[in-house]
């Protein structure tokens, strides 16, 4: 009965994220799930970490004094947002690295203050505009990439291969509004949080 319970969660999980991924960005994506090389075990377990760290933004004493978004691959937790003061982001930053399949953290939290609604809005229309691109893109086909976007900082992150990453890279560069590219890819074994 238990495997059937595990099952049918395990299963449900993958639709779930194929949904998403076509929601987000159209057919293009859809086959991005199987390029992913974690198992379903290592992709819920980093899912949960960026739960885990989005849950501990809105708590005490980090709600309303950051702001911040987390995406975790191979344990590999990339930290993104505005912090009040450097003491809180200092201290978050060690609360994310306490918690359970964390092996590194790139904090790339800004000490500055919090984005307003109109720059949450830009910032929401330049990963649009990012993303778009890089569906027009056809040395893409297939490949995983989340684009975030902080301050007008845009965040690459996904599985690729070097030439994939540069690509990726140069078409969100050449976006207007963006200020600066920073690439959160992992090539192969390793991993890496590179300012373009």
């Amino acid at each position: 009965m238990k495997l059937i319970k595990l099952s049918a969660l395990l299963l449900s999980a993958v639709l779930l994220q194929g949904c998403a991924g076509l929601f987000i960005a159209g057919a293009a994506t859809t086959a991005s799930v199987v390029t992913d090389n974690r198992t379903m075990k290592e992709q819920l377990t980093d899912k949960n970490i960026s739960l885990e760290a989005t849950g501990l933004a809105n708590k005490a004493p980090y709600q309303y004094n950051m702001r911040v978004s987390a995406v975790t691959y191979n344990g590999k937790t990339l930290l993104m947002g505005q912090a009040k003061n450097n003491q809180l982001n200092q201290d978050f930053e060690k609360q994310i690295k306490s918690l359970n399949g964390v092996n590194t953290v790139y904090n790339q939290i800004r000490v500055r203050p919090l984005l307003t609604f109109t720059q949450i809005n830009n910032d929401s229309w330049i990963t649009t505009k990012v993303k778009s691109s890089l569906l027009a893109k056809s040395e893409l086909n297939g490949i995983k990439i989340s684009v975030f976007t902080e301050a007008q900082e845009v965040f690459l992150v996904g599985f690729v291969t070097e030439e994939q990453g540069n690509i990726t890279a140069e078409v969100a560069r050449n976006i207007k509004g963006v200020k600066e590219v920073i690439k959160a890819f992992e090539y192969g074994q390793g991993g890496s949080v590179e300012k373009e």
